[in-house]
Parts: C-alpha cells; sequence; structure tokens
C-alpha cells in the first residue's frame, strides 16, 4: 500500500467504532500507529512478544552496572535485584563487582 493511503482516516471521527485490540493501539499509541500498521500490514494477526523487551533489559545491565548501581537499574527498569544478579550471572561477569556493593 503507498504511503498515506489511508490519510483520509484522521478526517473522520473513528474512535467510536473501534473495539478490541485496534481500540488498544488507538488510545495507547495514537493514530498515526494504528494507520502506519493497517497500511502495512493488512489482515494480518500481530502478536507483540515481550522478549525482544527482557533481553534488551538484560543487556542494558550488562552494559550499565558499574558494582554500585543495583537498585537504580531495577528502578529504571522494573526488575528486581534478583533478576540484574541473575543476568550478570549469565554473561560470567565476576562478583567482584557485586562485592563492592557490601
Amino acid at each position: 500500500m503507498p504511503e498515506g493511503l489511508l490519510d483520509w482516516v484522521k478526517n473522520i471521527k473513528i474512535d467510536d467504532i473501534l473495539e478490541n485490540d485496534i481500540k488498544l493501539i488507538y488510545e495507547f499509541c495514537g493514530l498515526e500507529v494504528l494507520l502506519c500498521l493497517w497500511e502495512n500490514f493488512p489482515k494480518m494477526n500481530l502478536y507483540i512478544s515481550t522478549k525482544p523487551l527482557l533481553e534488551a533489559k538484560k543487556r542494558y545491565i550488562r552494559q550499565h552496572f558499574n558494582g554500585k548501581n543495583i537498585k537504580e537499574l531495577c528502578r529504571l527498569l522494573d526488575v528486581s535485584e534478583r533478576f540484574v544478579y541473575e543476568t550478570l550471572e549469565q554473561k560470567d561477569i565476576t562478583h567482584e563487582k557485586q562485592e563492592q556493593l557490601f
């Protein structure tokens, strides 16, 4: 579908005819995202996995852990301290940095 083919939708009220997942996308992401999905993935059922987001959190932890910022990482990424420690152990990061906490 050519870009902007659904621009006409911007000129009418549609929030009262949307339902289920489409309504949630519209409410939380806005009309532009909804139109982009309709234009690029018409008639396709989409499943949005959080697995890549979880892996991104792990990557962020590995790149930004400094031995003293466990609580900060937990707050920023909305994860537990256990999650942070397990992530660090998976990458074979030594407990040297962790021991600096105590």
